[in-house]
C-alpha cells in the first residue's frame, strides 16, 4: 500500500474505535450490575439520543435492551434516508437539526421532545444517549430571545477561535435545557441514566453537547478520543511504523499545529525508519474572510505549503479529520496532503497561500483530490491528526 492508503486506513480505525457497537460492549462486560438494572422490565424505558453519534448510539443500546419509546435527534444527512422519510415507527421518532449553528428544528424539535420528557415519571427509566453536536441540535431558549438572536451569537462565537468549552459556557446563558437544567425540568421521581461519546478535550461533563444532565449520579462516559488513538498506535506498529505520539489533549491554533508538524517532520527525516506521529484534541481556527473550510482542512493545507519547502527523496503524508465525518460547514471530514499536493494545486492556478488567508481550503483541496470524505461516521471523538513518513530509500 502506498503511504496515502496507509494513513486513510489508520485514521479509519481511529473511527472503529470510537464505534457505539463496540463501546456499548466494552462498557456491559466491566458493568454487569448496571446491565442487570436495564434488564429489570417493572419500568417503561425512554430513550433520547442526542448528537452527531445519536443514530448509531440509539441502535447500539436497544441491541441489548427493549426500548419502550425513544426520541433521536441528530443533524442533518445522519440519518438513513428511509428514517427520515417515515419520521416515526412504533418505537422511535427521527428528527434532524443544524450544526454547528442551531436552526428553527433544533427549537421546534427541542421542544417536542421536552414536552415528552415531562411526562416521563416514577413508572420509567430515562437513558439519554449523548453525544457531541448536541449543544446546537437541541434548544429550549429562555424568555427573551429569539432564533435570530441565537443565531448570531453563535455564529460570532465560532468565528472567534474561541475553545468549545468556552463557546459552550456561553450557549448555556440563554437556555433552558443546558448545563444541566434539562433535569430540573423532569419529574424529580424519574429515573435517570446518560451515556455518554466525548468530544471535548479532557472529558468535561459541562461541556459534552452543553451538560444537559450533568451533574447527575447516573452519568457515564463510553468513550473519547484516547481510545481511538491507542488503537491507531496498535495498527501502525502491526503496519511497522515508529510510533510517536504527541498529546491527546491538543487544543493550538491551526497555525501553531502546523509548525509543530514541521518541526516533527523535520525529526523524523533523521532516521530512516518509517515513522508515524500522531495528535489528537479540537484546534482553534479563527475564520478570515468568506471561503468554505474547516480546521481539519486549514491545517492541512498549511502542513502542505510548510512541508513543500523541504524537498524531500522520501514519501511522506499528511491527514487531519474529524472522527464524526464532518469538518465545519463541509461535507468532509478533514483533509490529506502530501509530497505532490501543492505542485498540483499549482497546475491547477491555485494561490495556496492566498487561498489560505481567505479561509478557502475546501474548493482547492477538493480540486486535487485531497479531501477526507467518510460520511457520517456515527460517533464522535474530536480530531485526530497523523504524519507518515516513509522510511530512507537505500
Amino acid at each position: 500500500m502506498s503511504t496515502k492508503d496507509d494513513i486513510l486506513f489508520l485514521f479509519e480505525q481511529g473511527i472503529k474505535a470510537a464505534n457505539p457497537e463496540f463501546l456499548f460492549e466494552d462498557f456491559w462486560k466491566k458493568n454487569p450490575g448496571l446491565e442487570q438494572t436495564f434488564n429489570d422490565q417493572n419500568k417503561k424505558l425512554f430513550v433520547f439520543a442526542l448528537g452527531k453519534a445519536a443514530y448509531s448510539m440509539a441502535m447500539s443500546f436497544s441491541h441489548y435492551f427493549p426500548v419502550n419509546k425513544g426520541f433521536i435527534l441528530t443533524k442533518y444527512g445522519h440519518l438513513p434516508s428511509e428514517k427520515l422519510k417515515m419520521r416515526e415507527d412504533s418505537i422511535w421518532k427521527y428528527r434532524e437539526a443544524s450544526h454547528p449553528i442551531l436552526d428553527q428544528n433544533s427549537i421546534d424539535f427541542g421542544m417536542e421532545v421536552l414536552k415528552i420528557l415531562k411526562e416521563l415519571g416514577s413508572n420509567d427509566r430515562l437513558v439519554v444517549l449523548l453525544s457531541g453536536g448536541a449543544s446546537s441540535l437541541f434548544e429550549v431558549p429562555i424568555d427573551g430571545y429569539a432564533l435570530n438572536d441565537l443565531v448570531s451569537i453563535q455564529d460570532q462565537l465560532l468565528r472567534s477561535g474561541k475553545t468549545i468549552q468556552e463557546i459552550n459556557q456561553e450557549r448555556k446563558k440563554y437556555s433552558t435545557v443546558k448545563g444541566g437544567k434539562l433535569l430540573k425540568e423532569l419529574n424529580e421521581e424519574l429515573e435517570v441514566f446518560s451515556f455518554v461519546i466525548s468530544d471535548v478535550i479532557g472529558d468535561d461533563p459541562n461541556s459534552i453537547g452543553s451538560g444537559p444532565t450533568f451533574p447527575s449520579r447516573n452519568y457515564f462516559i463510553l468513550g473519547n478520543l484516547s481510545r481511538s488513538i491507542e488503537n491507531i498506535v496498535f495498527e501502525a506498529t502491526n503496519l511497522g511504523y515508529k510510533t510517536k505520539q504527541i498529546s491527546d489533549t491538543w487544543t493550538e491554533s491551526t497555525k501553531e499545529t502546523s509548525i509543530l508538524i514541521e518541526k516533527e517532520f523535520l525529526t523524523a527525516l533523521e532516521s530512516p525508519e518509517k515513522q508515524i506521529v500522531l495528535l489528537g484534541g479540537e484546534m482553534v481556527c479563527p475564520v478570515f474572510g468568506n471561503g468554505l473550510g474547516g480546521r481539519n482542512q486549514e491545517v492541512s493545507l498549511r502542513v502542505a505549503i510548510l512541508l513543500d519547502k523541504h524537498k524531500v527523496n522520501r514519501e511522506w503524508a499528511f491527514l487531519s479529520g474529524g472522527t464524526d465525518g464532518t469538518d465545519g460547514p463541509t461535507d468532509a471530514a478533514g483533509g490529506v496532503v502530501g509530497n505532490q499536493t501543492i505542485s498540483d494545486l499549482k497546475a491547477k492556478h491555485w494561490d495556496p497561500i492566498e487561498q489560505l488567508e481567505n479561509s478557502n481550503s475546501y474548493p482547492i483541496l477538493k480540486d486535487v483530490d485531497a479531501l477526507v470524505m467518510t460520511g457520517p461516521t456515527g460517533t464522535n471523538v474530536n480530531d485526530i491528526l497523523i504524519l507518515l513518513v516513509d522510511s530512507a530509500k537505500a
